[in-house]
């Protein structure tokens, strides 16, 4: 019974922590950013983004607009997040924006950050000096 308290509180906790960007307790927490910069007079990045706990709804970003959000691992490392881009009437992508083998070998510092350009997709875990790497392309 104490064990299971102790896991309702734990639970309790890790949530909360993600709401309100507490410290998380016995997993990493991680910041994760969409940032667009797709062409100046061309169509908004729309996307929806989503875990098997969280959804977090539709979102449209013009030129140089980012869209974050804060959370923490779970216990058994199972977090994903995906999301499902598009822009224009052309161009679509969905991928994991974060799973616990990115958050351990590229999100070294608890950030991923993700930009959308017109020929796809790039990746840092440090916005300011980072490289910038490409992930992947549009659909089209």
């Amino acid at each position: 019974m104490r064990l299971f308290i102790l896991l309702a509180i734990i639970a309790s906790y890790s949530l909360e922590a993600s709401a309100l960007r507490l410290p998380c307790v016995f997993t990493v927490g991680y910041n994760v950013e969409i940032i667009s910069q797709l062409p100046l007079n061309s169509s908004d990045l729309m996307f929806h983004c989503q875990s098997k706990d969280s959804d977090l709804g539709f979102h449209n970003l013009t030129m140089d607009e980012g869209y974050k959000w804060h959370f923490c691992e779970n216990i058994g490392h199972t977090t994903l997040f995906f999301c499902h881009f598009w822009w224009g009437a052309d161009h679509s992508k969905q991928f994991e924006v974060f799973d616990h083998a990115m958050g351990s070998t590229k999100c070294t510092n608890g950030i991923c950050n993700w930009i959308a350009k017109d020929d796809g997709f790039y990746f840092t875990n440090d916005f300011a000096h980072g490289t910038w790497l490409k992930m992947y392309a549009w659909d089209t």
